[in-house]
């Protein structure tokens, strides 16, 4: 799977994604739309945060509707700690108070199922390219602390 970009640092295949979906038949379809894609499956809310206490995961993808902890409670639980770990949350219904609730929530971005490659594939592009602009400015702002650290102040004559 080739996604279009101009930005040739962005790795997508290498960078873990966590699908949370309790329907296993989802996992098949999102590991076929997503070849060469580190995918991390977990089948409940509770059992994603296991694997984010466990892994270094920067995107998840969560489903809404499962048993036990829903999605947007997930997310609001992965918020409480987690803020930079980019949520794209997905579901079949057709209630726009879901829409709402997500990003309200703190959703990245919002899918509905079926699936299709291609708002999988932009709903990506668009979080990884946010994420190599992170990286970018996390670099620049340690180079300017370098910079001014206190040996290199010069400092005044009274």
């Amino acid at each position: 799977m080739d996604i279009k970009s101009d930005n040739p640092e962005i790795k997508k295949p290498q960078t873990p994604i966590l699908f949370v979906d309790d329907e296993p038949m989802a996992h098949v379809i999102l590991k076929h739309h997503l070849k060469g894609w580190n995918i991390v499956s977990a089948h409940s809310a509770e059992e994603a945060l296991e694997i984010l206490n466990k892994r270094h995961i920067l995107i998840v993808i969560s489903d809404i509707s499962m048993p036990g902890m829903d999605g947007i409670e997930f997310l609001r639980e992965v918020r409480k700690t987690r803020g930079i770990v980019q949520v794209i949350i997905v579901t079949a219904s057709n209630r726009i108070d879901d829409l709402i609730s997500a990003f309200e929530a703190g959703a990245t971005d919002f899918l509905l199922k079926p699936l299709k490659k291609e708002d999988i594939e932009e709903a990506l592009e668009n979080i990884l390219v946010k994420i190599n602009r992170w990286k970018i400015t996390m670099k620049a702002l340690f180079h300017r602390k370098k910079e001014l650290s206190p040996e290199k102040v010069i400092p005044f004559d009274d």
